[in-house]
């Protein structure tokens, strides 16, 4: 009855993390002001289902969040930042893209005017995202 009791528990556990995928996979982001020496760096994160909400950074100043990745493996967060008279968005934490990299340690982002550059790994820039935010 006991090996019967632990059998249940443990494919519960099992099906919970594959129905709700979350439960068991996260991922972290940390995001790094790099724009420029007395540059405010505003931003705000969400994805489909959820709203960070906006944060203001100072030169070299972290923001980082951890979030469940969903069962379908598509789970986006993107960001919109604010600097001077600039605005600009990017997908800060794409599953295909950045999974791979970040997994097991945290996904870092350099913002920079030209674009977000991600740490983790071999540093990779890339543009900010041309359509509308």
């Amino acid at each position: 009855m006991c090996g019967s009791s632990s059998f249940h528990m443990i494919f519960s556990v099992i099906f919970m993390c594959l129905l709700f995928g979350g439960l068991c996979e996260h991922i972290s982001v940390d995001i790094i002001n790099d724009i420029g020496p007395n540059v405010q760096l505003g931003l705000h994160c969400k994805s489909k289902n959820k709203d960070l909400g906006s944060q203001s950074l100072t030169f070299h100043q972290h923001y980082g969040f951890r979030e469940s990745l969903n069962f379908w493996g598509t789970t986006l967060f993107f960001c919109h930042f604010q600097w001077g008279n600039q605005s600009k968005w990017f997908d800060i934490f794409v599953v295909a893209r950045d999974l791979k990299t970040c997994e097991g340690h945290p996904c870092v982002w350099s913002i920079r005017p030209s674009g977000p550059c991600r740490l983790t790994g071999k540093e990779t820039c890339f543009p900010w995202n041309t359509n509308q935010y």
